[in-house]
């Protein structure tokens, strides 16, 4: 199942799959998509991880219409590449292999980002920042990415388990099926 959705999402953002034109997929769908792929690479520690970060930041800056937009872009990037990765970690890395190598074929890394933020896109399309900005500082290459994130998720399962422990216990009881209670014990 993972497989189908990770294919999907990649063709429908990389591959160029033609959206019907009743529905189009909006900005916060779109970032969050990707997000979605770039938490399924970093999972898989994909050799291009670090460059489909730089070119889907891109792509976040340049497709963002003002500011507001593009901090919704960045926390639905964030959600979908969060989701991802800690579905990656329940599933113990299942299918990696797979997913690193169909993640390292994708189109997005036939585009080119040039030094002032345009991005040429695979399909030719040319996608324009709102103001310049120098690319190469859009992106910092973090070779822990993989134990960071890792750890992170760690940590939160975790506080999540702590919470869980402290909490208080409600009594799960309904006095309607209280005669029934013996039978059940």
């Amino acid at each position: 199942m993972k497989k189908f959705v990770f294919a999907v999402v990649m063709l429908g953002i990389c591959g160029g799959i033609q959206v019907a034109e009743a529905k189009k997929i909006t900005y916060a769908e779109e970032m969050y998509a990707m997000g979605t792929v770039s938490g399924q690479g970093l999972a898989c520690k994909s050799q291009k991880y670090h460059q489909f970060e730089l070119l889907a930041r891109a792509i976040m800056v340049g497709k963002a219409t003002d500011a507001k937009m593009q901090k919704e872009g960045m926390e639905r990037y964030t959600s979908g590449k969060v989701d991802a990765f800690m579905a990656m970690e329940d599933n113990n890395f299942a299918d990696c292999a797979t997913i690193r190598e169909e993640f390292d074929k994708q189109k997005i890394f036939d585009s080119v980002l040039y030094s002032d933020g345009r991005i040429k896109m695979y399909d030719g399309t040319l996608i324009t920042p709102r103001k310049p900005y120098k690319a190469s500082s859009l992106y910092e290459k973090d070779r822990e990415a993989f134990i960071k994130a890792d750890a992170a998720y760690k940590k939160f399962v975790a506080e999540a388990q702590a919470r869980g422990q402290s909490s208080e216990k409600i009594p799960l009881s309904d006095s309607s099926y209280e005669h029934y209670s013996k039978e059940f014990q």
